[in-house]
């Protein structure tokens, strides 16, 4: 560490250096039109006369003002533009006799629009309509790796650990490169891949809809990012192939292939390697739905089908000890004519994982042995293919069909080894409980829709859309323990060791379809009016059997421990939504009508549950100007379980855990209320964003719990008492030169009610987490971030209070030296502790990479080291509606490797 601050110290030095050595000049002033009105987005730009190269940049606020700075005693080009105007030059030759220079500058229109694009070209940022075009080399300083670097170096961009894009505090949805999706448009795979020095410009999409008759008609919001490559990056194959390999047989393999014509385009990734870096997660298989929406969703309506296709909690790569991971993927898009495309993908991946942790459980209990001690070493092998193919044909503008096929399969094991320590009983005996499980399964799931809109005339607007979910889910349990499990609720043999086996197997088939008829009154109001049909219909079956030396030796018979139960929800729709824009103020109110039909079948009987509902929501936004605004949502949706909480049958769900369904449930009503503001002001590169969520939930699903010694039976009910989650988030952003100064806030507050040995219990999770962090961005001189980061996790029940506090100052240095060489390393201490300090530890973490390559060369040589400190262990805490944890999790020691790298 201290070799770290000795560096930043060394850093700051040469950077107050340079600030001291050139005078500097601040250029200010107004841009009118013809008639004296200020015009907003003009672009000033200050060349250098020597060798026409850009020295400062500057775009006009609301009230036409614009300020840059220059250095003093040099000449200058001072050359402002705006779209429909004629281009204005003047020369300026600052002494420095003065700080500051007035220039207020009179545009007139100019009727041919050629010339303008060249200087739009030029401009570091420009803005036409919806749609934020970003210069890419006027942000970057030559450090920037892959998208992902450049992206934070843009204006209001911000990438977080998951590699998910947030532009001005808003989640990009969609990522595309040159015009075609890249990977279905996950962010991820295009910010950790894409090289940085392939791109020319970065075009924020906002109100994206890539239907053509749709554009404007919807209130989706969303923002895309269209990535556009250099003119030297077109029809050639670009890219890197990277190697690395350490001691104890560490290794790293990383191809990236690039290949894009106008009529095509073709991408391979790949990685395999043992370091700790998978290249897709399960977190990542999870995201990929294949780009599919929830048409009864959209209409207030949601039965969300389990997506448990691993039955066991995902292992990440943070807490891990060991990780292996092998992947391999394929994207490619074909324009056979204007009218038609094909694209689609291919992945395939593979996980290992090795994790290792003691936890100290706190069971939301009235009892005097609530506490565990639990050691767990776990291993979690995760293998999985992902398959995609689409086409579109739009012979018109008028006319958009589309059609879309998405396959997954995945095979995952999790084999845990456990000790469960209760600590000494009444009886004044230890209860320790030696456990093993292995959780296996192998889910299929396919996916495929037809989409078709026509625009029919300047008056109505056709939408049609269905889709078909199929799947399949197999999970099968395997639980082995030395203490009699579950206390006579299941009724076993008695061994020296108790094995249970549980099979289960759950089959889907989802149909979704909806008409819409858009009438256009005129170009400021339209109404919609939709009809559409859900149907779903589950299968479940489940046993549980004793096993002895691996053979069977009780079928344990009866209906309280097996299933076969039908299930199926029929819903049908129809909506009307009107669009209205007054002024700056965009309105849409509407409501959707249901008759909801509700049925399962189970020990032959069948309950049937049949209602109408009305469900209304409400969009609105307040465009202030082009760059802020405050938008707000309401939406009340009907939320219907699905299969798996109506069984009635036992299934085991952990080592000291039952679940037994209720036919009985009946749907919860939840008022998703949402306020967003942002503001993005380019006069001085201000980016300010905030928002506010509030979820109230009435007659919400939750689960009881009732103790049997130490074992749990969970049971969901709707719960009489209301369940609310208020969050709020903001970020402020302020560029001074080359220095950029960030802070970012999120606070939650949730409120939940459960039954606890049938008393009612009220569990409340406080999180704050408070990020102030500053960085520079010299293209000549070390860089360097400083931040510092708090979070604070409270949670509270009827029985318990726990506090949690996690102190992470953090630090990132970058450094090019002797041409050839570059240095860049990054280094955060933890320091984490409960409020009552019986729980405290630090740790720290210090990655570092050394890279030589010549300017333009083809080779790269490098050598990293990956937790140079060593650290062994991390610290985290979770909290549940029945148990509040702290865990210690041992983490990957010091790895150091060589590395080379080929750029294509």
């Amino acid at each position: 560490m201290k070799a770290v601050i000795t560096g930043l110290s060394l850093c700051l030095a040469l950077l107050g250096s340079n600030t001291i050595i050139a005078q500097k000049v601040k250029i200010s002033g107004v841009v009118r039109d013809s008639v004296g009105a200020p015009l907003e987005m003009a672009n000033v730009i200050a060349l250098k006369t020597d060798d026409n190269s850009m020295a400062s940049y500057a775009i006009t606020n609301y009230s036409g003002k614009y300020e840059l700075t220059v250095l003093a005693n040099a000449t200058y080009t001072l050359r402002y533009s705006y779209l429909g105007y004629q281009t204005i030059d003047e020369t300026i030759s600052p002494d420095g006799s003065k700080e500051r220079i007035i220039k207020d500058i009179t545009m007139r229109v100019d009727n041919n629009q050629l010339d303008q694009v060249d200087v739009v070209a030029e401009m570091p940022i420009t803005i036409s309509g919806d749609t934020i075009i970003y210069q890419a080399d006027a942000f970057t300083n030559g450090e920037e790796d892959k998208l992902e670097d450049l992206l934070e170096k843009l204006p209001g961009f911000e990438v977080d650990e998951d590699g998910e894009v947030t532009v001005q505090g808003k989640t990009v949805d969609k990522v595309m490169v040159e015009g075609r999706d890249f990977f279905d448009g996950d962010s991820k795979i295009a910010t950790q891949n894409i090289p940085a020095n392939a791109v020319d410009k970065v075009q924020v999409l906002r109100n994206y809809n890539e239907v053509t008759p749709m554009q404007g008609l919807d209130n989706d919001d969303r923002i895309a990012l269209n990535i556009k490559l250099k003119d030297g990056k077109k029809n050639i194959t670009f890219g890197d192939i990277k190697a690395q390999g350490g001691l104890d047989e560490r290794y790293l393999v990383h191809p990236n292939i690039f290949y894009y014509t106008p009529e095509a385009s073709f991408n391979v990734i790949g990685d395999i390697n043992n370091i700790g870096r998978p290249a897709f997660t399960f977190r990542d298989y999870f995201r990929f739905t294949g780009g599919f929406k929830n048409l009864a969703q959209r209409a207030g309506s949601n039965l969300q089908v389990a997506n448990d296709d691993l039955g066991f909690a995902i292992a990440q790569t943070a807490r891990s000890k060991e990780v292996t991971s092998r992947f391999g993927a394929a994207n490619f898009s074909y324009n056979p004519s204007k009218k038609l495309t094909f694209s689609g993908f291919a992945i395939g991946n593979q996980s290992i994982s090795d994790q290792e942790s003691a936890t100290n459980r706190t069971y939301v209990r009235d009892d005097d042995q609530n506490t565990e001690l639990l050691n767990t070493n776990s291993t979690q092998n995760n293998s999985s293919g992902l398959f995609k193919l689409s086409s579109t044909y739009t012979p018109t503008n008028a006319t958009h069909i589309g059609y879309d096929a998405f396959y997954k399969i995945t095979e995952s094991e999790d084999e845990n080894t456990q000790i469960s320590d209760f600590g000494i009983n009444l009886n004044g005996e230890d209860v320790v409980n030696n456990i093993s499980s292995l959780n296996t399964q192998q889910p299929i799931e396919f996916k495929q829709s037809f989409e078709a809109f026509y625009d029919y005339n300047e008056k109505s607007v056709f939408a049609l859309e269905a889709q078909h979910l199929y799947k399949r889910q197999d999970p099968l349990y395997e639980l082995i323990t030395t203490q009699s499990p579950f206390f006579g609720a299941i009724p076993i043999i008695d061994t020296t060791s108790f094995d249970l086996l549980q099979n289960k197997i759950i089959t889907t088939n989802k149909v979704d379809a909806s008409l819409n008829y858009y009438y256009i009154i005129n170009n400021k109001n339209h109404v919609n009016v939709t009809a559409g049909v859900s149907n779903t219909n589950q299968s479940l079956t489940s046993a549980i059997s004793q096993l002895f030396d691996g053979s069977v030796i009780s079928d344990l018979d009866g209906d309280s421990l097996q299933n076969d139960v039908l299930f199926n929800l029929t819903d049908l729709f129809v909506g009307v939504h009107f669009k209205s824009k007054i002024g700056k103020l965009t309105l849409s109110p509407g409501f959707n009508a249901h008759s909801y039909s509700v049925t399962d079948q189970q020990l032959g009987s069948e309950n049937t549950n049949d209602k109408v509902l009305v469900l209304p929501d409400l969009f609105a936004r307040y465009d202030f100007r082009s760059t802020e605004s405050l938008t707000f949502n309401y939406g009340m949706v009907a939320q219907f379980t699905d299969i798996n909480n109506v069984i009635l049958g036992t299934t085991i769900t952990g080592y000291n855990s039952l679940f037994v369904g209720n036919q009985n449930l009946d749907n919860s009503w939840y008022h998703n209320f949402s306020l967003n503001y942002y503001n993005f002001n380019m006069f001085n590169f201000t980016n300010i964003f905030a928002g506010l969520n509030y979820n109230r939930r009435a007659g919400d699903i939750i689960n009881t719990v009732v103790y049997s010694g130490l074992d749990r039976i969970n049971q969901p009910i709707n719960t009489d008492a209301a369940n609310d989650v208020l969050s709020a988030f903001g970020g402020y952003e302020r560029r001074f030169g080359k220095f950029r100064a960030k802070f970012r806030a999120n606070v939650s507050v949730s409120n939940s009610n459960n039954q606890v040995d049938n008393q009612d219990n009220t569990n409340t999770s406080i999180s704050q987490t408070y990020t102030l962090s500053g960085e520079t961005n010299f293209s000549k001189a070390p860089n360097i971030e400083l931040g510092f980061k708090r979070t604070t996790n409270i949670y509270t029940s009827t029985q318990v209070e726990n506090t949690f506090y996690t102190n992470r100052p953090f630090a990132k240095l970058a450094a090019r030296f002797l041409t050839n060489f570059f240095f860049e390393s990054d280094y955060e201490y933890n320091h984490y502790r409960n409020k009552e300090g019986t729980t405290s530890s630090s740790y720290d973490f210090l990655n570092a990479k050394l890279t030589y390559q010549k300017p333009k060369g083809k080779w790269e040589f490098s050598v990293e080291g990956l937790n140079v400190l060593n650290t062994t262990i991390i610290r985290e805490d979770a909290f549940s509606d029945n148990l509040i944890s702290t865990s210690t999790y041992l983490v990957r020691p010091r790895y150091v490797l060589l590395g080379v790298r080929y750029h294509l």
